[in-house]
């Protein structure tokens, strides 16, 4: 099997690792070994995918990391589109990561192994002169994933305990064919926010948003979310002439959740002056139905509306911004 060098996304930084890349075209794998040519007697092992958890979704690739029990050097694969293919491993027994590899706003912490495999996303920005309390993150993107904490390669056959049975235990599937069945699921939940009824929104000029008391990080291998809350900087749009909106992805709340989560919407009216409207939404968060698919909805919000419709000259990111605390019945 011919070794070859092939462009990675993204990769772990294990000191002096194993890098390795496969792609399946024609039927043939390809792979990097940075100690030379003399690789170790390595098996074909087949990686499908089962997308049934989220059958529409449409990654541009994936990546495969099966991480050895020994604590040596990962192996990892990564395929373009949702089909993996056959990838080469020594025999042995590993944990087995995989997600999407086309993100634009997820950083990695790999160096802590399975379970300390982290997600995190990029420092993001609020409007000039609006300050928060909390670290200011941007939303991660979409990802789907799936997490084995247990592969073994064998001479004879494949094995690995993909899930646990309603009774708590864990059920192992044996494959002499040497596939291993990736249960792909989605890994960040999906936002949105609608506010509705609004008053004056002729007079604005620009706008965004922001959520605040948000996890900023997902451990894949557990589903374990950071613990300390973030603040998201998010888009917002008109939807109508009285509405406003945005969607977006989140790693959804810490575990044990110790800040209370406020929707800000933040104004510029057309004469100069800024507004922040804050509205707490911790209930409508923690009540959600499905934790995974979350609508925010607020109504009936007064703007303070313009003096003018020619900028006045205010500058809000010098002079500050009012913001007004909205109660209101969710």
């Amino acid at each position: 099997m011919k070794l070859i060098r092939s462009r990675m996304a993204s990769f772990l930084k294990y000191g002096a690792t194993v890098l390795l890349s496969a792609a399946l075209m024609s039927g043939m794998s390809s792979c990097i070994f940075e100690y030379g040519d003399d690789c170790p007697d390595r098996l074909v092992v087949t990686v499908l995918n089962d997308w049934t958890a989220a059958p529409t979704a449409a990654p541009g690739g994936m990546a495969y990391i099966f991480m050895p029990a020994d604590g040596s050097a990962p192996w990892r694969y990564d395929f373009p589109g949702r089909d993996a293919g056959a990838v080469l491993l020594p025999p042995g027994q590993y944990s087995f990561l995989s997600f999407n590899d086309d993100t634009y706003n997820i950083r990695f912490h790999d160096e802590a192994g399975y379970d300390g495999y982290e997600f995190y996303t990029v420092s993001g920005e609020l409007p000039a002169g609006v300050t928060a309390t909390e670290p200011v993150l941007n939303c991660p993107d979409m990802m789907w994933g799936c997490a084995y904490g247990c592969v073994e390669v064998g001479y004879e056959a494949l094995s690995y305990v993909p899930v646990a049975t309603p009774e708590g235990h864990e059920r192992s599937v044996v494959s002499t064919r040497f596939e291993l069945l990736a249960l792909q699921r989605p890994l960040t939940a999906r936002y949105r926010f609608r506010i509705t009824d609004i008053s004056n929104l002729e007079g604005v000029r620009s706008m965004s948003a922001s959520l605040s008391g948000m996890a900023g990080s997902l451990y894949p291998a557990t589903g374990r979310k950071g613990n300390y809350p973030s603040t998201l900087a998010l888009k917002a749009v008109r939807t109508a002439d009285d509405a406003v909106g945005g969607d977006f992805f989140t790693f959804g709340i810490p575990a044990n959740p110790s800040a209370r989560n406020v929707l800000s919407l933040m104004v510029v009216l057309t004469d100069g002056r800024g507004y922040c409207y804050d509205f707490d939404v911790t209930e409508q968060v923690r009540r959600a139905p499905d934790p995974m698919d979350v609508t925010l909805l607020i109504s009936g919000l007064v703007i303070e509306p313009s003096e003018s419709d020619e900028p006045s000259g205010f500058d809000v990111s010098v002079d500050g911004w009012e913001t007004v605390v909205v109660n209101y019945t969710d």
